[in-house]
């Protein structure tokens, strides 16, 4: 029953988010995401990063991140990551058909909601506080690498600080990109 409420959770999210966001692009991220100091709650330690990438103005995005267990039992567990993010080094997309920034940093909060709560519910388990120190490329070039995430969760159940951390992830940009500025 958990498993169809996120999934179906995560779908809405999906729709919405651009519906909501007034988006000036968006993209699909895919990457890999290991949870580290909450061993107790969430075994796991290799996860399928996947999502969404919606840009809401020139420096400020919203993602949504679904992070799907696949070691060491497949697909048993997800969780997902809502987070604003700004760019630190200048602007992520002009709107137009000249690219941002190439080389950015994103700094951002938010929270997730996911099982690793006490009580093994689903619901809001942590408050976020991510950094991402390197991102190459952007919208307008249809895709950007994003390297080196970490990201601060305090689990509002317990107390404890874990620690995600995302080696690479990709956004594959489908709106805002220059093939809609030509």
């Amino acid at each position: 029953m958990h498993k169809k409420l996120l999934l179906l959770g995560i779908i809405v999210l999906m729709i919405a988010s651009p519906l909501f966001a007034g988006y000036f692009d968006l993209g699909i991220t895919l990457g890999t995401n290991a949870h580290l100091y909450e061993k107790e709650l969430d075994s796991s330690r290799m996860k399928l990063a996947w999502g969404l990438s919606s840009g809401l103005t020139d420096v400020w995005e919203f993602d949504v991140q679904v992070d799907t267990r696949i070691m060491p039992s497949p697909f048993s567990s997800s969780s997902v990551s809502l987070l604003m993010q700004r760019t630190l080094l200048g602007q992520r997309s002009t709107g137009s058909a000249i690219a941002g920034v190439g080389v950015n940093t994103l700094m951002g909060a938010g929270i997730m909601i996911s099982p690793y709560r006490e009580e093994g519910t689903l619901g809001v388990s942590h408050v976020l506080l991510s950094l991402t120190p390197v991102t190459i490329g952007s919208p307008v070039m249809e895709k950007r690498e994003r390297m080196l995430s970490l990201t601060l969760a305090y689990n509002l159940s317990n107390g404890q600080i874990g620690l995600l951390f995302d080696l690479i992830k990709y956004d594959f940009y489908v709106v805002g990109t220059y093939k809609d500025y030509l």
